[in-house]
């Protein structure tokens, strides 16, 4: 009988392990998502700015919010909502804050159009002319002539 207890309780157990296991992940993967208030410019959940005024108060709701909902944007919304926008640090994926996500994306594919049409123009143009094929005034030639004669090149 102990050995079937075993057998049909050690499933339930790993079970409610690994629902643990998730929950404390997503508790650390979006408290690394939002920075605490108080002005120390840290991450919410490695705050150690002694005698913050917010880290405790935001670490309990963020607790509490990861413990009711499934989902975490609903959870990040929630601290832009009650906290701020810039208590988040990861910009949202849909109206204004869109332009974060595309804007870096957009800039280096028109530097990159940019380079290479400078290197198109450079190639397209004509190569220049060498310096013995071109026509100088007389008396400069002259003086070419006297100075490759004298340094005997």
């Amino acid at each position: 009988m102990k050995r079937l207890m075993r057998i049909l309780v050690l499933p339930f157990a790993l079970v409610l392990l690994m629902g643990a296991d998730n929950q404390e992940a997503r508790y650390q993967n979006i408290g690394g998502k939002i920075m605490c208030t108080c002005g120390c410019a840290q991450m919410l959940l490695k705050c150690n700015h002694v005698g913050c005024p917010n880290s405790a108060q935001m670490i309990k709701e963020l607790r509490t919010n990861v413990n009711q909902t499934s989902n975490d944007e609903e959870v990040l919304n929630w601290f832009r909502k009650n906290w701020g926008i810039t208590a988040v640090v990861e910009p949202s994926t849909h109206g204004f804050e869109l332009l974060a996500w595309l804007l870096p994306i957009a800039g280096m594919g028109i530097g990159l159009l940019l380079v290479l049409l400078v290197i198109r123009s450079w190639r397209l143009r004509p190569a220049t002319v060498a310096a013995g094929d071109m026509n100088l005034a007389p008396e400069l030639e002259a003086m070419r002539d006297r100075a490759r004669r004298e340094t005997e090149i």
